[in-house]
């Protein structure tokens, strides 16, 4: 599994937005919302103590072939090339490095479906192309990316730093009913363990909190609570979703806030992160 280590060490908090399935090239992509949330994510916040990132999470193209399943390639409003030169257009300048961001605004890449049948096909994958040209090759995966993401804390008189946990992957399989969507997320938390975990590829934006029990290093059981987040498509109603009688993708992009606190219940120096998420 692909482990990342983030410095945010600049900042006491975290916005984090889940973006994926944009489907450039689609007939019915919304590109003009999805340069909306670029813009927003590139924008600081008016908290100055709040970082601002993103990570991508499959089929950021449409990337259809003659052959696969997934889109249609007499369709495409653009060629591959020019998706991917698109995608790239757009997010080229949140990766790049500045002062408070040492490794840029995007987190992790993950690839997706669409980018894994063109592979299988050609041998040629879109998503891959996009992780070289954006620098992003160490953060690329097409399985999943697991991330450790380091905040800063004024201590006194010296910065404590506090590690938040995200695990995230493109997803697979469907589900007609949003339970059906959430218990595709629900699975992945069986078998990873993390503050946060992201899901894609359902085209439904879904939030909820579960708590587990694990041993600590003391000797003892603790309780942690996991957030699972699924995004929204930026796709317009009609092919095949109407055709098979799919509900339409609703257009929403979760943003997650990673915050800290302490335990005061307990011992005043024990310190977490929570997480809250507005749809």
């Amino acid at each position: 599994m692909l482990e990342i280590k983030f410095d945010l060490t600049d900042f006491e908090s975290v916005e984090l937005i889940n973006l994926a399935d944009i489907h450039i090239g689609h007939p019915l992509c919304q590109e003009h919302i999805f340069k909306q949330i670029v813009d927003y994510i590139n924008e600081e916040p008016d908290d100055p103590n709040m970082a601002r990132i993103c990570l991508l999470n499959g089929d950021l193209t449409e990337s259809a072939t003659k052959t696969n399943r997934n889109g249609n390639v007499f369709e495409q409003t653009m060629t591959p090339a020019v998706q991917v030169a698109t995608i790239v257009k757009y997010l080229q300048p949140l990766a790049e490095t500045r002062k408070k961001y040492p490794q840029g605004k995007i987190l992790s890449y993950c690839a997706g479906n669409h980018d894994g049948d063109r592979y299988k096909e050609t041998g040629i994958s879109a998503s891959e192309t996009i992780a070289v040209q954006l620098g992003l090759q160490e953060r690329y995966s097409t399985d999943g990316c697991y991330s450790f993401i380091s905040i800063g804390r004024k201590g006194r008189g010296k910065k404590e730093i506090i590690t938040t946990t995200v695990y995230n992957t493109h997803g697979t399989g469907g589900g007609s009913t949003i339970g059906g969507k959430a218990n595709r997320i629900s699975k992945i938390g069986q078998g990873i363990l993390a503050d946060v975990i992201c899901m894609s590829h359902v085209h439904q934006p879904i939030t909820f909190k579960e708590d587990v029990i694990i041993p600590n290093n003391q000797n003892s059981l603790s309780q942690r609570t996991i957030t699972y987040v699924i995004n929204g498509a930026f796709l317009n109603y009609g092919d095949y979703a109407q055709r098979n009688g799919y509900k339409p993708s609703t257009i929403a992009i979760p943003k997650i806030y990673i915050k800290q606190g302490r335990d005061y219940t307990r011992n005043t120096d024990v310190k977490y992160t929570y997480t809250e998420v507005l749809l």
